[in-house]
């Protein structure tokens, strides 16, 4: 979804509400609501729009139901801010029903400005309102799982998947799985949920990601064109064009052949499509963050520095060896994408420095008077983008401490530090950044420095970054201490995941 595109919704949608409206019956206002929803689900936010400017309001819960519609639709186009006006216009709600969806909302809302504390109060509150409710209950589980309370997350999920067979909770599992490297865990989790519902479109777009990544291109092929063919269906255009290009980056002559839609697999995308509406309240709404224009096969983490114009993250991240890098993206944790290639590198310290096609602001950059040098036994916090699905758009924490450091080159931490999380940022709990993680330690590494358990984690010290990316060194200013979620939701907007397309050489 493209800047000016959103701009025009913006205005589209502000206009909208300046509109009067009319009385009308109750069940005619329920049948509007449940098309509003049905097209809000399948991201065709303009015909939810033109909808929702011909509906009539009878009463103030009528219009509060709306407000919430609109909220749902700021956050599917990542007007984070605007979402929660239109939430926060609900607080007051007589209803119970309206305030358990309002609290969800900003819960939502919360979460994706990476105010994490605050997610889970929301979640609660909500919780505590209607505790049959699904989505409060994954938004807290994401939410502890973001700021490394894993084990209480998957305790959430799997009692409620015991209670109810949920495609949103099976996902929420999946990427619960993939944020610590067990891909095959996931696309178990995946693949028996999808033989009870095998036409969940959220779920096969998943199983298509994980198969990419495990290597099994046909398989990844053959789910995406389910996708492709759901969103060619409903004539998604934009939707059914990622879906094209993805395929395309994979197989440049896939559509070739044309390729058709079956009489069978119309009618099972329907009956999709109903089950979608009716669960409207049970699916959580994400804002539709930037996506790269192709199936990327590799990625790692990075953060922003040099006042928006470049990222640092792991040569090998870039370079993996044996393979050629054909693309390049980043997006951060706000949902921004720009485009990147490779100026710098140090395979003796694993390090990259990649300059952006479209520089992020200069407010996002970690400047060098914030660079720490690494100190034995202090607290860390490793922050990065372990995960194959949702784990891709947020960026997740965990926390240890540096229990060896080596002549200020290297160290070693007790934080878990996955292939996911390679080339991202590791802060001591000043907010300062003291190292660049990396998954695995390089053999010659092993060698200079002896062999260290595989359950620590190895990073670069940030003292080593000047072998890419050329600064004056300056005593860090910051000396305040922060929480993991205040640290969390101050780095948010400055941490990277690198999206590399690759092809073996």
């Amino acid at each position: 979804m493209t800047d000016l595109f959103k701009r025009y919704l913006t205005l589209f949608l502000s206009l909208i509400i300046l509109l009067n409206f009319h009385p009308v019956s109750a069940a005619s206002f329920n049948e509007d609501l449940r098309e509003i929803r049905a097209e809000i689900n399948r991201d065709n936010l303009q015909e939810a729009i033109k909808k929702i400017k011909k509906i009539k309001i009878s009463n103030e819960n009528e219009q509060e139901k709306i407000d919430i519609l609109f909220g749902d639709i700021y956050l599917k186009i990542n007007q984070i801010d605007k979402a929660e006006e239109f939430y926060q216009k609900t607080f007051f709600t007589s209803n119970e029903e309206i305030e358990a969806r309002t609290f969800i909302g900003l819960a939502e809302v919360r979460l994706a400005q990476g105010k994490l504390n605050d997610a889970i109060n929301y979640a609660k509150k909500s919780i505590k309102i209607n505790s049959n409710k699904i989505r409060p209950k994954i938004i807290l589980a994401i939410a502890k799982t973001r700021i490394g309370e894993g084990e209480e997350s998957i305790k959430i999920l799997n009692e409620l998947y015991e209670n109810r067979k949920d495609a949103e909770v099976a996902l929420a599992i999946a990427d619960y799985y993939s944020s610590f490297d067990d891909s095959a865990q996931s696309i178990k989790v995946l693949e028996e949920f999808i033989k009870r519902d095998p036409n969940n479109i959220k779920v096969l777009n998943q199983l298509a990601s994980l198969y990419l990544f495990d290597g099994n291109k046909e398989k990844a092929i053959e789910y995406k064109l389910k996708v492709y063919q759901y969103y060619q269906f409903n004539r998604n255009r934009n939707k059914q064009k990622q879906a094209k290009a993805w395929i395309l980056s994979i197989d440049p002559n896939y559509f070739d052949k044309p390729v058709k839609v079956k009489k069978e697999d119309k009618k099972e995308q329907e009956e999709y499509q109903e089950e979608e509406i009716t669960e409207y309240n049970d699916n959580i709404i994400v804002p539709n963050y930037e996506e790269w224009n192709f199936a990327h096969s590799g990625w790692g983490s990075g953060i922003i520095i040099g006042e928006g114009y470049y990222v640092i993250t792991n040569n090998h991240v870039i370079k993996p060896e044996g393979i050629l890098v054909k693309k390049i993206a980043v997006r951060n944790g706000l949902g921004k994408v720009s485009y990147a290639k490779v100026v710098a590198t140090s395979k003796d310290y694993d390090l990259a420095i990649l300059e952006l096609e479209k520089p992020y602001d200069k407010k996002y950059s970690f400047e060098p008077k914030n660079f720490d040098k690494p100190r034995t036994g202090e607290d860390v916090i490793v922050m990065g983008y372990p995960a194959v699905g949702e784990g891709l758009y947020i960026p997740m924490l965990t926390q240890g401490v540096i229990s060896k450091t080596f002549n200020d080159e290297f160290f070693i931490t007790t934080a878990a530090i996955n292939s996911g999380n390679s080339g991202g940022p590791i802060f001591n709990l000043k907010g300062n950044l003291v190292g660049i993680a990396f998954a695995s330690i390089d053999k010659s590494l092993e060698k200079k420095y002896g062999k260290s358990p595989t359950d620590l984690g190895y990073a670069i010290s940030s003292s080593m970054l000047d072998k890419v990316h050329k600064y004056e060194k300056v005593t860090p200013a910051n000396s305040k201490k922060y929480s993991k979620a205040s640290l969390y939701e101050k780095m948010l907007p400055s941490v990277v995941v690198v999206a590399t397309l690759s092809e073996a050489k």
